[in-house]
């Protein structure tokens, strides 16, 4: 029996959700440092993967995920929220379209981390005191924001809240910001956790839509899926959007201006466990991944067929049988085996998606999709 799963845009999450201090800490086991030249970019890489797969805590299976009718496994609309996607997450207030300094900063920013960030930006003071004087006024006059390595590597609680950051609301009133950058500093990462590459909260970047100034972004290793907000944008030349979770690079297809040396892989986007009935013997499920133009991209099985270029997710192979997954022709559709295996076998459906971006060698879109599965009762 085949059955087909379509998985919906609502069902996806980052592999990894975000990481506090703490967190780190009990994984790590406590801060201690690494050379950076002493292991190669895609062992760091891996490492960073594999630790902090163990940092998001596992949600249990939703027992509504799979609806069932005679020939078609529907994944529920509400399969996953996206916006549950992130820990410690912040209720956002409506808020009207006014220039009252007066209005209080949570009701238009409410990220209290990115109050932290903003205040040190406009007044190099991230105390309450900072907080407190930061205006829409005065964020209209930044051209410039992001986090200060330095600054990371000396205060421990100014480097979580760059972490912990979710949402860019409020930097709308920015409209004069050219330059965005909100990567985790690596150094730090290194020296206090011993790994290179931790993900950041971030996952909301809708704030950027009308700021039409912007010339250089720079949001690697956060938890961003959608990229609309960086669509329409004239002046942007330098983008960095590598190890994320996104599937959709369309939005940059009117982007004239964008650096064809733009780093936009190692994407890594984990769906909930689906539970596989073992009577169904084989699954079909398609993927929707858009390169920057708009057409799909290539999609293959990742097994240890090509171990050298799935390094990074080398925890997570289709290696359960030979030929796991069979791509379709049209390379939208991949047919997953499962007969023989045992009732709770668990397991990884995972594919690498790759996509030629702006045609620069070594610069291509792409990363992964990773899909746990367990087979039960029928």
């Amino acid at each position: 029996m085949n059955k087909h799963i379509k998985l919906s845009k609502q069902s996806k999450k980052l592999l990894f959700s975000g990481i506090t201090a703490a967190a780190l800490a009990l994984v790590v086991g406590g801060p201690h440092a690494v050379k950076a030249d002493s292991v190669s970019a895609s062992t760091l890489a891996a490492q960073s993967l594999n630790n902090k797969a163990n940092l998001t805590a596992s949600k249990a299976p939703d027992k509504n995920a799979i609806a069932t009718d005679k020939t078609v496994v529907h994944i529920n609309k509400s399969f996953l929220d996206k916006s549950n996607t992130t820990s410690n997450s912040i209720a956002t207030k409506s808020v009207k379209a006014q220039d009252d300094d007066d209005e209080p900063i949570d009701s238009w920013m409410p990220d209290k981390n990115l109050q932290k960030i903003v205040a040190y930006n406009l007044y190099s003071d991230d105390s309450e005191a900072g907080v407190k004087r930061i205006t829409k006024a005065d964020l209209g006059k930044l051209k410039e924001l992001y986090l200060f390595g330095e600054h990371e590597e000396n205060d421990m609680n100014y480097y979580i809240a760059g972490l912990n950051i979710q949402s860019l609301k409020g930097l709308e009133y920015a409209h004069n910001l050219e330059r965005l950058e909100l990567e985790p500093d690596i150094n730090t990462n290194i020296n206090d956790f011993g790994v290179a590459l931790i993900h950041s909260n971030l996952s909301d970047i809708s704030a950027l839509k009308d700021l039409d100034k912007l010339e250089s972004v720079n949001l690697q290793q956060c938890s961003i899926y959608d990229i609309s907000a960086l669509a329409n944008k004239p002046n942007l030349t330098n983008l960095s959007i590598s190890y994320n979770a996104i599937t959709d690079f369309s939005p940059l297809k009117s982007d004239t201006a964008i650096n064809s040396y733009t780093p936009a892989y190692y994407q890594a986007v984990q769906y909930q466990t689906l539970s596989i009935p073992q009577s169904y013997g084989k699954v079909s499920l398609s993927y929707n991944c858009y390169d920057k133009d708009g057409s799909n991209m290539t999609i293959r099985v990742a097994n240890k067929d090509d171990i050298q270029h799935d390094h990074y997710v080398r925890n997570y192979l289709s290696n359960w049988k030979k030929d796991a997954g069979v791509v379709s022709s049209d390379g939208k559709t991949v047919t997953w085996d499962f007969s023989g295996l045992p009732v709770g076998y668990r397991g990884y459906m995972t594919v690498n998606y790759k996509g030629a971006f702006f045609g620069q060698a070594g610069y291509e879109s792409g990363g992964w999709i990773i899909i746990p599965f367990e087979i039960t009762n029928n």
